[in-house]
């Protein structure tokens, strides 16, 4: 059941097609051949909050802090994808970036900092970011209220690898 106040994309896990389009990322990762896409993709493994289980998801980048080797992403399906609800239940995760794979800190980004990050990925990628926003059903209109109500629905999370 989605929230009334939830824009209707935003909540909605692929399927079919989609699904396996979004998910292929993770055999090239698990094949150690993650290189090609450098670090605008990663792929994330967490424990599932009631099974346990250890689920790979790929995720894009939507920006990399260099000062603080820390790779964000977002949650294009919301606070309700199975991964985001995994790591706030249990926020120890493993990343792969390219071939490596590294235990990592998770952070959870204020919706402040994740409206910069948003406005950023706009800059660097405008028609991808179009599109993802369409298919997320989510719009701002330039204001800081917009592009806080929008961003409060689209969750962003920050990445630590332990390259030690």
């Amino acid at each position: 059941m989605t929230n009334a106040n939830e824009p209707s994309g935003v909540g909605k896990k692929p399927s079919g097609v989609a699904k396996w389009f979004y998910q292929a990322p993770k055999w090239l990762y698990r094949a150690r051949l993650g290189f090609v896409f450098g670090s605008r993709f990663l792929l994330l493994e967490h424990k599932g909050r009631k099974s346990g289980k250890v689920y790979q998801t790929p995720l894009e980048v939507a920006y990399y802090d260099i000062e603080r080797d820390e790779f964000v992403v977002t949650s294009g399906t919301g606070a309700k994808a199975d991964w985001y609800r995994n790591i706030q239940a249990d926020p120890s995760v493993v990343i792969w970036v390219g071939s490596n794979r590294y235990p990592a800190a998770t952070r959870f980004l204020p919706t402040k900092q994740a409206v910069e990050v948003m406005k950023g990925y706009e800059e660097k990628h405008p028609k991808t970011a179009e599109r993802l926003e369409s298919i997320m059903g989510v719009s701002h209109d330039e204001t800081q209220e917009s592009w806080m109500a929008m961003m409060q629905q689209i969750p962003m999370v920050g990445f630590t690898p332990d390259r030690g």
